[in-house]
C-alpha cells in the first residue's frame, strides 16, 4: 500500500471504528485489509494497545463531528497530499479527530514496530504448528476403513457407484445405465482433527469438510429425498433438483435447502448449532419450531433451552472464512476460541486460571500457523502461551 492516500483510507476506518462512527461497508473494507496480511493486523493491535496507554481518550466525544472532520481531511488529501502532511497548520483547522488520524496513518507508513513475534514467545522457537492439511477416513457399508491420506488408488468401483479420489477431494460418480440401482452405499467420511476435505456426491452436490467432523450417507440418498447426517461443520453448495429435497440432519435439527449455498457448524460437544446462509433458501427446523433463513442471515439453536435465535450476518466472510484459511471473532471467550484451534490443529489447550476462559476477543486473523494466532491475541491481551507436545499452556503477564 505505497499510495498515501491509501494509508490515510485505511486510518480513517481504524479512526471511525474506534469513535464508534463506522458504517457496515467501512467496517467490512477494514476486515478485508485486516486479513490481506497478518501484518496488517499486528499494525492495527498495535495502534489499538498503544491508546490504552492514554492516547487519544478525549478525542471522540462527538461522533457527528468526528464524520464531518474525516470528510473535510479526505478532500483536503485529494490535493497536494505530502505539502499538507507537513503542513502545520491543519492542527487547528480540522481539530484533534484529523490530527489522531493523521498519526495513525503515519504509523503504518512508518512501521515503527515490525514482527517481532519471535522473540515473544517460546512457541516461536520450535517446529511451527500449522493449520489443518487433507485428512480424512472413509468407512465403506462393509465396514472396511479407507485412510484416504494414505490410499494409493485414484478410484473404486463398488455396487454401481464409482468412487474417485484427488488431491483433497472425494467424488462419488453413477453411470447413467445404472440407474435402476440408485442405491448408493452407505458411507461415513471421518475428517480427523486438523484436516478437511471436500467430498462431491452423486448428485453434483458438493460438501467442503472442517477438521473433527463426521458426514455419512446412507442407501437411500437420491433415490426420493437427499438426506445427510453431519457431526460438525460443512459447507455446501447444493445441485440443483426441485423433486428430491436435500436435508442436512445435525443434532435434533433438519436443514433442508433447495439449490441452496450455506453452512452448518454443529459439533456434538457444543452448546449450539449455527446454520449461516449464502444464497437460496433453507428451512431449520426441530420437533416444536421452524425458521425460514433468508440470503446474508444466520441461526443459531440453542440445544438445551431448544430455542432458535435469528439474525443478519454483518460480515459475510463468516459463512466460508474456514475455508479461506482465515479465523473471525466477534467478542468470543478464550475458551470458545481454544475449542476452535483444538480442533483446527490437533492441540490440548490448557489454562491457568478460569478468568482467562472468559477472556473476550475480537478480530480477523489469516490462520498461518498456531503461534500466530496466538501472538496476534497476545497483541490485544497480556497472554503468555506455550507449547508443550502437543499441548498449549495459556497463561497471563499480569496477576
Amino acid at each position: 500500500m505505497k499510495d498515501l492516500s491509501a494509508y490515510y483510507e485505511i486510518a480513517r476506518l481504524i479512526t471511525a471504528e474506534l469513535s464508534e462512527t463506522i458504517t457496515p461497508e467501512e467496517k467490512g473494507r477494514l476486515n478485508v485489509w485486516l486479513a490481506e496480511d497478518e501484518r496488517h493486523y499486528m499494525r492495527y493491535c498495535r495502534i489499538r494497545e498503544r491508546l490504552k496507554r492514554g492516547e487519544g481518550e478525549n478525542v471522540f466525544r462527538n461522533p457527528e463531528r468526528v464524520r464531518e472532520d474525516m470528510e473535510k481531511l479526505k478532500k483536503k488529501l485529494s490535493g497536494n497530499k505530502r505539502r499538507f502532511l507537513l503542513s502545520g497548520n491543519y492542527f487547528w483547522r480540522y481539530g484533534a479527530v484529523a490530527v489522531f488520524t493523521i498519526g495513525i496513518a503515519i504509523g503504518l507508513i512508518e512501521r515503527p514496530w515490525e514482527d517481532r513475534s519471535s522473540e515473544m514467545s517460546p512457541m516461536a522457537q520450535q517446529p511451527a504448528v500449522l493449520p489443518g492439511s487433507y485428512k480424512a477416513v472413509l468407512t465403506l457399508a462393509s465396514g472396511e476403513q479407507v485412510n484416504l491420506e494414505e490410499w494409493c488408488r485414484d478410484s473404486l468401483w463398488k455396487d454401481g457407484t464409482l468412487i474417485r479420489k484427488r488431491k483433497g477431494e472425494l467424488t462419488y460418480e453413477q453411470k447413467a445405465g445404472d440407474m435402476q440401482q440408485e442405491e448408493m452405499l452407505f458411507n461415513t467420511i471421518t475428517i480427523p482433527r486438523s484436516g478437511e476435505y471436500k467430498l462431491v456426491l452423486s448428485d453434483g452436490t458438493k460438501v467442503w469438510l472442517n477438521s473433527a467432523t463426521h458426514l455419512s450417507y446412507d442407501a437411500e440418498y437420491n433415490k426420493s429425498d437427499r438426506k445427510i447426517y453431519l457431526d460438525g461443520e460443512a459447507y455446501f453448495e447444493v445441485a440443483k433438483n426441485k423433486d428430491k429435497r436435500f436435508i442436512v440432519c445435525c443434532n435434533d435439527l433438519e436443514i433442508e435447502a433447495l439449490g441452496t449455498t450455506f453452512d452448518v457448524k454443529g459439533y456434538g460437544d457444543d452448546l449450539s448449532v449455527t446454520t449461516l446462509l449464502a444464497e437460496g433458501s433453507v428451512r431449520v427446523s426441530n420437533k416444536a419450531n421452524t425458521t425460514l433463513l433468508k440470503p446474508g442471515e444466520k441461526v443459531e439453536y440453542h440445544k438445551n433451552k431448544q430455542t432458535f435465535t435469528k439474525s443478519p450476518i454483518s460480515d459475510l466472510r463468516e459463512i466460508d472464512f474456514w475455508r479461506n484459511n482465515m479465523l473471525i471473532f466477534n467478542s468470543a471467550p478464550l475458551a470458545e476460541i481454544a475449542t476452535t484451534l483444538e480442533r483446527m490443529y490437533g492441540v490440548k489447550v490448557v489454562f491457568d486460571s478460569e478468568k482467562l476462559k472468559n477472556v473476550p476477543f475480537s478480530g480477523t486473523i489469516r490462520n498461518s500457523s498456531l503461534h500466530n494466532v496466538f501472538y496476534i491475541i497476545s497483541l490485544t491481551y497480556p497472554l503468555t502461551y506455550k507449547l508443550e507436545g502437543d499441548t498449549v499452556k495459556i497463561g497471563s503477564s499480569i496477576n
